[in-house]
C-alpha cells in the first residue's frame, strides 16, 4: 500500500475523506463506500464491495470491467 493511503487509511477514522478518481484499484483498496459517476450523474452509489463485485447499473459494470473508458 503506498504511503498515501496509509495516511488515508488512518484518518478516515476520525475524518470523512472525498476521493475523486479515475484510478479503480486505487478506489477499490481505500474506500468504504464508491460512487460512479458519467457526464457528470451519479449512475450507482453503494458500498465499495457492492459495487466491485455486483455493481447493478451496465454502465457502472462496463467502465470497472475496461470495456470502456
Amino acid at each position: 500500500m503506498l504511503r498515501i493511503e496509509e495516511l488515508m487509511k488512518e484518518l478516515k477514522e476520525q475524518y470523512t475523506i472525498i476521493l475523486v478518481t479515475h484510478n479503480m484499484q486505487q478506489a477499490s483498496r481505500v474506500s468504504d463506500f464508491t460512487g460512479f459517476l458519467y457526464l457528470g450523474k451519479i449512475i450507482e452509489f453503494g458500498s465499495t464491495n457492492q459495487i466491485f463485485t455486483r455493481p447493478k447499473e451496465k454502465l457502472t459494470e462496463d467502465y470497472i470491467s475496461g470495456r470502456f473508458a
